[in-house]
């Protein structure tokens, strides 16, 4: 409002005017408020993507690990039998030798099934 020099009191706008710039300037603020909220949801969702590939990382690479000791484990056991054959193949006749060498092939085999089953 401003005062004239006769004491009337004039409004650079009409009321029409003034409520329509109130109109624009509330719809600006609630745009930018709705842009502000889709923002935060975007960063939350690319966050939640973000930990759910880690968590599938993670766990991959825990599966990878568990293969691996199996696979320690497995061949651990085959040379423990591997050893126990040796002993008892020494102690036997000649015929031992024979089945010592057979023995030795199928540890290969059980080995090779054994690694196989463990990354396939």
């Amino acid at each position: 409002m401003v005062e004239t020099r006769s004491g009337k009191e004039t409004s650079p706008y009409t009321t029409e005017q003034q409520e329509k710039m109130a109109a624009l300037v509330r719809e600006n603020k609630e745009r930018k408020e709705r842009e502000k909220q889709a923002k935060l949801k975007a960063i939350a969702d690319e966050q939640a993507a973000k930990m759910k590939r880690l968590e599938e990382e993670m766990k991959r690479v825990q599966q990878e690990e568990e293969e691996r000791r199996k696979a320690a484990e497995a061949e651990a056991t085959v040379e423990k039998e591997k050893e126990r054959m040796r002993i008892e193949s020494g102690e036997g006749s000649s015929g031992g030798t024979m089945k010592w060498e057979t023995d030795i092939e199928l540890e290969k085999k059980i080995i090779e099934w054994v690694t196989n089953l463990s990354l396939g």
